[in-house]
């Protein structure tokens, strides 16, 4: 490319680029907004959507989830969370590819800040432990009815 000697035709050259680069950003931030991750517990009773951040968009409870005692449905939500979380990674750069290309170096710089923060958890990490086992203490709460507040 030569370069331009004309001030006016170098100042074009210059504000085109910044044009440019704007649009880029433009479409690098719709293609961002729209990446979410979404994962079911083992069991199928608790559902989770998030967003391009890893913040929970969406939460879904089956009857079932209502049954389980209240530590087993606290961890079955946050294994849940995590697991819709590690799919972002995937999901922008599926996102992002169109926009940047395979090898560019901005893609690389967010994949490697979304590894970092959403890591892969292992395939057997949670979804064994949201079905659980049942224990002495389960009894009770597969009596009761937490939508009714009431025994069974």
């Amino acid at each position: 490319m030569s370069t331009p000697s004309d001030p006016d035709e170098m100042l074009a050259g210059f504000r085109q680029q910044i044009q440019d680069k704007m649009q880029q950003a433009q479409r690098i931030q719709d293609a961002a907004s729209a990446v979410s991750g979404e994962a079911s517990s083992g069991d199928g009773s608790v559902r989770v959507t998030v967003d391009q951040n890893g913040n929970m968009s969406d939460l879904r409870l089956e009857d079932g989830a209502l049954r389980q005692r209240p530590e087993q449905l606290s961890e079955a939500i946050l294994t849940t969370v995590r697991s819709a979380q590690a799919q972002l990674t995937d999901r922008m750069r599926e996102a992002m590819e169109p926009v940047l290309g395979e090898d560019s170096e901005t893609m690389d710089s967010v994949l490697s800040g979304m590894r970092d923060r959403f890591p892969v958890e292992p395939e057997q990490g949670g979804a064994a432990s949201t079905r659980g086992g049942q224990d002495s203490g389960e009894e009770q709460y597969d009596e009761y009815d937490w939508l009714n507040q009431r025994r069974r």
